[in-house]
Order: structure tokens, then C-alpha cells, then sequence
């Protein structure tokens, strides 16, 4: 497949030279940071669904909860995909669904909380991916979630969650770079994450943009928080859940193991499916 050609940055972001603020409400800056690599991420989507929903592969939509600026759903679409995405804030869903009007692409994009949704049509696949099940604040509103997904799904549909689950003690504060570009525009990130203890588990992530376009330099500081989850707090809360792990994929999804896949460090997408 042919990815789909990037979107124009958004003139409707706020402009802003050097403040703190929530940089989820500058959905092009989003968008373009993390573009790269979006082929290769919805293609190892499409090898999770083949492997674990066998001859069901292709029968059910596609859901992404917490979808951001649309950008997997897209790509998904412009390969036939009949897609659903929802996202709790509302210039992300909006940013999306000029994207996909542009397109002229096909999809159904809505304002909602991860934890109380329900779709129409059933869904065959779902997916959340880099961390973004984290932002959800407690175990309750994970379960919740869960709850959620598995009444949207159909019997042999599957959810790939991307999860880095902690070890308490055993992380160090740490930092990643990402860049991105789009025309004359070029968004740079620098992450700064501080590991969570046992009693509060929560991630702190400190987050530096710069934006370079020919007008000029803008930075933009945010901070927030990643609920964590060792091992076994996670196998727990599953165990509680509306749904079952069944399998688990590295991040690139080549490889994957059936069945639970007990202790496993680092980023990895863990596979459930309805009980």
C-alpha cells in the first residue's frame, strides 16, 4: 500500500511563542510529530489481526479509543478499512475529521470517554497504542474501559494494547527525542520521564516542544502523568476484567506468542479478547 500523503499543518492551532500549556490542544503539531513510522505501525496492526483473528480477519470494523489526530484510522481507511475512532478532546476530533474530509475517506470520528462508550456496528479489531491506556487515571476507569470495549466487540474480535509495564525500583529517570516534519514546518520533542514508586504509580513525563517554521521558533512545556502497572498488578486487573489476555506481540508485531506471555519487560502490544 501507498501511505496516505501527509495533511498541511492546521491554522487553526492556537498560536503560542513560549508558554506551559496542554500541547494535546495543538492537534497538527501532534500530528506531524508523530507521523513517522505510521505505515509500518498500521501494517503490524494489520499482522495482529491476521494472527490472532485467523479466517475473521477483515469482518468487523476497526476502533481506536483515544485516537488523537486520526492518524492510524487514515491510513486503515484509505486501505478499505471501515473505521471508528473517539477521543475525549474535541480539537483532536475535529482536526480529524478535516483530515479524513480532505481525503475524501470514510469514518466515524466522535467525542467521547474511554470508559462509557458504545458503538453501532460491531467491531472486529480495536487497538490503543504507545502508552495512551495510560492516561486513564485508576484501575476503575481501566476496568470500566474494558468493560466498554468488550461489549463493542464481536465474539472473535480482538483489542491490541500497547503497554510499557514498570519495575518498581529498577527504573531510572530517562529521556527520548522525536521529530517530525511536514512542508516548512518542523516539531521536535524532547521527553523527560520520571519512573513511578510502588505507593503513588504514577509516570511523570515532562514534555519540551519546539515548532520551527519560517516565522520563527515556538516552544511549548506541558506535564502530566501515566498510571503504572507492574506485572502483576497488571495480570490482576486483567483477571478482574471483561476480558483475557490471549497473547502477546513485540513492538513491531513480527513477532508473537499465544497464550499469556507472564513476564515480559519493556513496550509490548498484550493482545485480549472477549471472555
Amino acid at each position: 500500500d501507498t501511505p496516505v500523503p501527509p495533511d498541511l499543518p492546521d491554522s487553526s492551532d492556537p498560536p503560542v511563542r513560549a508558554c506551559e500549556a496542554d500541547w494535546y490542544h495543538f492537534p497538527s503539531w501532534y500530528d506531524i510529530l508523530h507521523a513517522p513510522g505510521t505505515a509500518s505501525e498500521v501494517n503490524g496492526l494489520e499482522r495482529i489481526e491476521r494472527r490472532f483473528r485467523g479466517a475473521a480477519a477483515g469482518r468487523g470494523a476497526w476502533l481506536e479509543p483515544g485516537c488523537g489526530s486520526g492518524r492510524y484510522l487514515r491510513l486503515a481507511a484509505a486501505r478499505g478499512r471501515r473505521v471508528i475512532g473517539l477521543d475525549l478532546r474535541p480539537e483532536m476530533i475535529d482536526y480529524a475529521r478535516r483530515c479524513f474530509a480532505r481525503r475524501g475517506l470514510q469514518g466515524g470520528l466522535f467525542v467521547a470517554d474511554m470508559t462509557r462508550f458504545r458503538t453501532q456496528r460491531p467491531i472486529g479489531f480495536a487497538f490503543c497504542l504507545i502508552n495512551t491506556i495510560r492516561h486513564l487515571p485508576s484501575d476503575r476507569a481501566m476496568l470500566d474501559h474494558f468493560a466498554s470495549i468488550a461489549r463493542a466487540l464481536r465474539p472473535d474480535g480482538v483489542y491490541a494494547v500497547g503497554i510499557e509495564l514498570s519495575r518498581y525500583g529498577a527504573q531510572f529517570p530517562s529521556e527520548d527525542t522525536w521529530e517530525g516534519r511536514r512542508g516548512v514546518v518542523r516539531v521536535q520533542q524532547v521527553a523527560q520521564y520520571q519512573p513511578p514508586d510502588r505507593r503513588g504509580r504514577m509516570e511523570r513525563v515532562v514534555s519540551h516542544l519546539v515548532v520551527t517554521t519560517p516565522g520563527g521558533e515556538q516552544h511549548l512545556t506541558s506535564a502530566y502523568g501515566l498510571r503504572s502497572y507492574n506485572q502483576r498488578e497488571w495480570d490482576g486487573l486483567v483477571a478482574r476484567s471483561a476480558l483475557r489476555e490471549i497473547g502477546l506481540c513485540g513492538p513491531d508485531a513480527a513477532d508473537c506468542l499465544l497464550g499469556p506471555a507472564g513476564v515480559v519487560g519493556g513496550y509490548a502490544v498484550r493482545v485480549l479478547a472477549p471472555r
